[in-house]
């Protein structure tokens, strides 16, 4: 009876030994498991439209002297700039953000390092020529102690009002200046091209 007991008793345990092994032997899921592809670890796009802002805040609070220069066929205007005038501007940089939901899938981020600086430049292209922006570029100083710099950020931009296609090239230069070329097209006729730059100087 003994015997019957104690063989009982070590069946049993055996049985608990394996289900527990059982158990160990199952793959746990830690972060470095989890897909790439997990929307959760996908990373956000550069903020253009939060950084734009962040330097109209910080021209506004210096109160800094606004300049703009005009040039359409050869010919150069220069006045000063209000800050309406540079608002105005400066929302082309911001609209349409590529950041949110509905857009951010129709681009593709890619980073490339510039030696020669140096300097690494994260672009933003799209397949979609429906789409309004086509390019961002925004163009980073790596800083090993502090926060990358950025020191520039360019945009692509076509788009269609009424009869009017707008072909833009946009570059914002930190600190420094907003710069905007701008090409029109009328029922398929050329129009002049037009340069605006707004300065202001930190």
């Amino acid at each position: 009876m003994k015997h019957t007991v104690y063989t009982l008793f070590a069946f049993g345990l055996l049985i608990l030994a394996c289900k527990n092994n059982s158990a160990h032997d199952k793959p746990i899921l830690t972060d470095s498991t989890i897909s790439k592809d997990s929307p959760s670890l996908k990373q956000d796009f550069f903020p253009v439209p939060d950084y734009i802002g962040g330097q109209l805040k910080m021209i506004d609070s210096f109160k800094l002297p606004l300049s703009a220069t005009v040039i359409i066929n050869n010919t150069t205007q220069m006045h000063a700039a209000s800050s309406e005038e540079l608002m105005g501007w400066a929302k082309k940089f911001q609209e349409p953000d590529i950041g949110t939901d509905a857009l951010k899938k129709q681009y593709k981020e890619t980073s490339i390092a510039d030696q020669s600086g140096p300097s690494v430049i994260l672009s933003y292209t799209t397949d979609n020529t429906a789409l309004p922006v086509q390019k961002i570029d925004v163009y980073l100083k790596p800083d090993p102690v502090n926060s990358d710099k950025v020191t520039g950020i360019y945009i692509e931009k076509t788009y269609t009002i009424n009869d009017t296609v707008f072909n833009q090239k946009l570059y914002w230069k930190t600190d420094k200046n907003l710069q905007v070329v701008t090409e029109k097209k009328i029922n398929g006729v050329t129009l002049p091209v037009e340069q605006t730059k707004i300065t202001w100087n930190f």
